[in-house]
């Protein structure tokens, strides 16, 4: 009756270790999909902020004409020539400090971007990390059955 009463123990040990390896890996495998999703968030965020970026840089570029154009017109309505002189350098100068604020806009767009896709790779790394953790609970659990299984097994057959 012991022996069976050890046999019996011993095989739930075994499967106990086994499915305790297994939610290990399933639960690891869970928390990396969470991540990977996570990270596909991200990816589209750095798409948007791209996207973005171009929006407003088309819409003040067209804000940018309209004041250019009426600065003109304020320039020809005091009788001046608006493409000649002074009018023509200060509408010069307009332009370039504009396209350098695109400049710089566009550089903060890129940084953005490169946080969220940094970020998305951290997560995915932080994934594939827990799904090694995982299969190594797995496999670990693997061993400790497998022990278990031979000193139990050892022990019975010394108790003959």
């Amino acid at each position: 009756m012991g022996t069976s009463l050890m046999l019996a123990g011993t095989a739930l040990t075994v499967s106990g270790q086994l499915a305790a390896g297994k939610a290990a890996k399933n639960a690891a495998d869970y928390n990396a999909s969470i991540r990977d999703r996570t990270a596909e968030s991200l990816d589209i965020t750095a798409e948007n902020i791209e996207r973005q970026n171009k929006i407003k840089t088309l819409q003040d570029r067209i804000k940018f004409k309209e004041l250019n154009d009426r600065t003109q017109m304020l320039y020809r309505g005091q009788g001046w020539a608006a493409t000649t002189g002074t009018p023509l350098k200060k509408l010069i100068q307009n332009a370039l400090r504009f396209e350098k604020d695109v400049e710089i806009q566009n550089y903060n767009s890129r940084v953005q971007q490169q946080k969220a896709r940094e970020n998305a790779t951290n997560l995915r790394l932080q994934g594939e990390l827990l799904r090694m953790e995982g299969r190594a609970a797995e496999k670990i659990s693997r061993y400790q059955a497998a022990g278990t299984l031979l000193t139990n097994t050892g022990a019975i057959l010394s108790m003959k």
